[in-house]
């Protein structure tokens, strides 16, 4: 199980009370601060939809016939990968730690960001040329790295 908290000075007696709790299981946990990024943006969401939508026109056109819901899951295999998860079997009540593939809505701004630059530069390899447009927040992040 994987739990998220958010530290801030509003949140440190909660955040306290919460490793509390964990501490009294006995079980060592890995504990990662890192700095609060949002999570993907709509802009970032959208895109990557549109370039979705984009491939798949382009393979269909050559002769490989993949919808967008297909190459979106097609790109997160090869450029995001997978997480352990745990599920609840039914049936058992047996908890089970399954592979499942990741998912955007649970990358922060910069990871989506540096996922589609490797979609891109897929896409760029296979001479299927995406969408980005200026006003994009995709095409804002490009520039920054690039000054």
């Amino acid at each position: 199980m994987e739990d998220k908290l958010l530290f801030h000075e509003s949140t440190k007696k909660s955040v306290w009370q919460t490793l509390k709790a964990i501490l009294a299981t006995n079980q060592p946990h890995q504990l990662i601060i890192k700095p609060y990024k949002q999570t993907r943006s709509l802009s970032q969401n959208s895109l990557f939809h549109l370039w979705a939508s984009e491939i798949s026109k382009y393979l269909c056109a050559n002769n490989a016939n993949f919808t967008a819901e297909q190459v979106k899951e097609m790109l997160k295999h090869t450029f995001l990968g997978y997480e352990v998860v745990e599920r609840i079997d039914v049936t058992t009540q047996q908890s089970e730690r399954v592979r499942t593939l990741k998912r955007t809505s649970k990358l922060d701004t910069g990871e989506m960001h540096v996922f589609m630059q490797k979609v891109e530069c897929w896409a760029i390899g296979v001479r299927c040329f995406v969408t980005i447009p200026e006003s994009s927040e995709y095409m804002k992040l490009k520039q920054a790295q690039e000054n």
